[in-house]
């Protein structure tokens, strides 16, 4: 090591911005210091990610409308191209039961990973500290801010803060607002403050949330509040992966001073970086804990005094329990039976979400047999049978429709002559009779095949399978 890294190093571990930083117990706040590396990296990445198509996918347009859409008046949603109605309930059911073996997948490989990465509060929080690092300086400056009087300096950088998280709170709400009244209408009625009261109460849920939950409780939430977090415990087992520090290598800590010999202590230097960058306040030495939402910063920080002290970097890093009370390097940890069967389910419901959005019909029909009577034989010898059928049109306008029945010779409806007029989104119930002469019939049960079909657009159709009783031979 130089003359010019050794001093260096000696002056940032000995340094009073790495020592006597609070931790939070529940009554304190905690300045997280900013720092760069690969995982910081990582998290600005995943936030652009998720929140720069939040932001901007109201704006686009698709078929002359909002692209994406949740018109709640209407009970209709739009998703680019496809339109999910009412009865596409599966749709949903399939989106909320992904989403929960997601999660459950994610915490059985890595613990919170979800938490430190793609949860709203830490990507909010994010935001909302970054806007008052501008504002107010490092975490040291803010810690002197805090604790000063009041005057000039600090309610100019209070107030500058503040508007600054205004702001991104109303962007948020109307952007949030938007996706379920347009966009354009969001704006334009809040400037003219012409929402009405589901909207105000919309807007101004959303605003308070992001602005009490991200710019004052943070991590209060992740320690006490998430839920998430008291039961991730039943999701994870010894070969979770984890932040985890590694007691092996860092034990006995002890600084590092120039001309002492350091043999006898271990890695760690006891320089509470780990502790002052953590944004729930954790120190990772003092082994798991619910606080941790594994984002990682902390593995940045040990790194680059690791780097800087002239030692190999990974005394914090991502392991599991097994592989730390082991002292073993990386294993498998996929190939666990845990993880792959989230991992198979995960990709079953995927797979079945994709296919039900992109084979969904415009057109449904559902039909059901009259039980009682089963037939009925008519004066002229035929039999008839009753069928009750609901008719749903989930195409964005009206169409005339055609509903005829095939399968046995001689077969005849009440409807061989009607047209069935049906508005976008209307379903209808009709009763349905089918004749069929009985010399006709071979047994007493048999398949029939009834098409409805539209008049305007013959692709746009739907058959049902059903049978058709009568007193056989």
């Amino acid at each position: 090591m130089s003359e010019t890294q050794t001093k260096k190093s000696d002056y940032l571990i000995e340094h009073a911005d790495y020592t006597h930083w609070d931790i939070n117990s529940g009554d304190a706040s905690v300045y997280a210091r900013r720092i760069p590396g690969r995982f910081r990296n990582i998290k600005w990445a995943i936030m652009a990610t998720l929140l720069i198509p939040f932001f901007i996918l109201p704006y686009f347009t698709w078929n002359g409308r909002q692209a994406i859409y949740f018109d709640i008046p209407a009970r209709k949603f739009y998703l680019f191209d496809i339109t999910i109605w009412p009865q596409d309930l599966l749709i949903l059911a399939l989106l909320m039961l992904f989403a929960f073996i997601l999660l459950f997948s994610m915490t059985a490989i890595a613990g919170r990973i979800f938490c430190g990465t793609m949860c709203p509060q830490t990507m909010w929080t994010d935001l909302m500290t970054l806007t008052e690092r501008w504002a107010e300086g490092s975490a040291r400056q803010r810690i002197k801010l805090d604790a000063m009087p009041w005057n000039a300096e600090k309610i100019r950088k209070k107030a500058f803060k503040h508007l600054m998280w205004i702001f991104i709170c109303t962007v948020t709400s109307v952007t949030f607002l938007g996706y379920f009244s347009g966009i354009d209408n969001a704006w334009s009625k809040l400037f003219t403050l012409d929402y009405n009261v589901y909207e105000w109460v919309s807007f101004g849920f959303v605003f308070f949330l992001f602005y009490i939950n991200t710019g004052f409780v943070r991590e209060q939430i992740c320690n006490w509040v998430c839920p998430y977090a008291r039961i991730q415990a039943v999701m994870t087992d010894k070969d979770t992966v984890t932040t985890t520090y590694n007691y092996h290598r860092g034990e006995p800590r002890g600084r590092v001073k120039k001309g002492q010999d350091n043999s006898d202590k271990g890695d760690c230097v006891d320089c509470n970086l780990c502790v002052s960058v953590c944004p729930t306040g954790v120190d990772i030495r003092e082994g798991s804990q619910i606080g941790c939402i594994n984002c990682g910063i902390c593995i940045d920080a040990c790194d680059d005094i690791m780097t800087k002290v002239g030692r190999e970097k990974g005394l914090i890093r991502f392991m599991s329990y097994h592989e730390l009370e082991n002292n073993l390097e990386a294993g498998k940890r996929f190939l666990r039976p845990r993880p792959m069967i989230y991992m198979l389910a995960t990709t079953i419901t995927f797979v079945g979400i994709m296919y039900t959005l992109f084979f969904k019909t415009d057109l449904d029909m559902n039909v059901n047999h009259e039980r009682s009577p089963t037939y009925t034989v008519m004066s002229d010898r035929s039999i008839q049978n009753m069928y009750h059928a609901i008719i749903l049109n989930k195409t964005e306008a009206a169409a005339d429709f055609t509903l005829k029945a095939t399968g046995i010779d001689g077969i005849t409806t009440n409807y061989d002559n009607k047209v069935l007029k049906l508005t976008s989104g209307q379903a209808k119930k009709i009763d349905l009779l089918i004749k069929v002469p009985q010399k006709n019939l071979s047994s007493g049960r048999q398949p029939i095949t009834l098409k409805l079909e539209s008049l305007g657009n013959p692709e746009l159709s739907k058959t049902y399978e059903s049978m058709f009783f009568g007193p056989g031979n």
